[in-house]
């Protein structure tokens, strides 16, 4: 048997498969998996508390038939584990890009020796649906600490962004906003919220990536998802510079003009449903 940790993603997966479905194995898994990416931290909740009764939070704790049945659902086994670093996905597969690719995966592994790298053409041929690779690694989305710290921890951060932009806007510059990347510096005041959001990160070499023209040619696509695959801020860096990023921790990245001067992702827009002018009482809109 083997030894893979048992995610998350993993428990609710055994509880909600059906032997008997009329699906495939595959649709069945991503039908499964695709309700978990909406769960959010709180409906993970009974997950977590089942994943750390397990010893060493391993598959091993777990009955037989349960360690064959993901041995058999959740191939290949490269997808089981859960590498440090931040992940590098590949979803530009057209013959064009070869050589291109060819040359970011030498830089990549010329500088990390040989990081998580999401390449292969029969699972990840995702175009620009990128988000699909929740479906193949729905671990990237789990939260580690309890609910109620975390709603905690993210609330306190709106709560100070709310009082922030109630007060002088010149603030913001004093903080490092350019006033000419936009007219209303509110994402300078909600940087804060929006880092304790960041479930995690992933760099994305696309078809933009791996062009040979374009203003964007060449650029890594570095996004920052919430707990529920969400973006909350992206950008788009020269591979040098999203390679020179890749192993800096996001917490302290809110110092880099990646973060400070990445755009919003279309949930966090301003009058997007999680996104500003929130209400008065603060409430966390998960």
């Amino acid at each position: 048997m083997s030894a893979f940790r048992a995610w998350q993603a993993d428990l609710f997966l055994l509880e909600q498969w059906q032997e008997d479905s009329s699906l495939s194995m595959d649709a069945q898994r991503e039908e499964i998996l695709a309700k978990y990416v909406t769960l959010g931290v709180r409906g993970r909740q009974p997950y977590r508390e089942q994943q750390l009764r397990l010893k060493g939070r391993s598959v091993q704790g777990l009955p037989s038939h349960s360690q064959e049945l993901l041995n058999r659902v959740r191939q290949p086994s490269f997808e089981r584990q859960l590498v440090d670093g931040t992940y590098w996905l590949r979803t530009c597969y057209q013959p064009f890009s070869e050589d291109s690719w060819a040359e970011v995966q030498s830089h990549i592994e010329g500088k990390f020796g040989r990081p998580a790298i999401c390449n292969d053409s029969s699972l990840y041929n995702f175009n620009s649906n990128w988000e699909k690779i929740f479906l193949r690694l729905p671990q990237l989305l789990d939260c580690t600490c309890p609910t109620e710290e975390y709603e905690e921890y993210v609330q306190e951060a709106l709560l100070d962004g709310i009082e922030a932009a109630s007060l002088d806007p010149q603030a913001a510059e004093e903080s490092g906003y350019d006033p000419e990347e936009g007219e209303n510096p509110w994402p300078e005041f909600y940087s804060d919220y929006h880092m304790r959001l960041v479930a995690g990160r992933i760099h994305i070499v696309d078809a933009t990536t791996l062009a040979s023209e374009g203003s964007d040619a060449g650029t890594v696509l570095v996004l920052w998802f919430d707990q529920c695959g969400r973006v909350i801020r992206y950008s788009r860096e020269p591979l040098e510079d999203a390679s020179d990023i890749a192993n800096v921790s996001d917490a302290m990245l809110n110092e880099f003009s990646c973060w400070a001067n990445a755009h919003i992702g279309q949930s966090y827009e301003w009058g997007a449903p999680l996104g500003p002018p929130y209400e008065n009482s603060g409430e966390m809109s998960e």
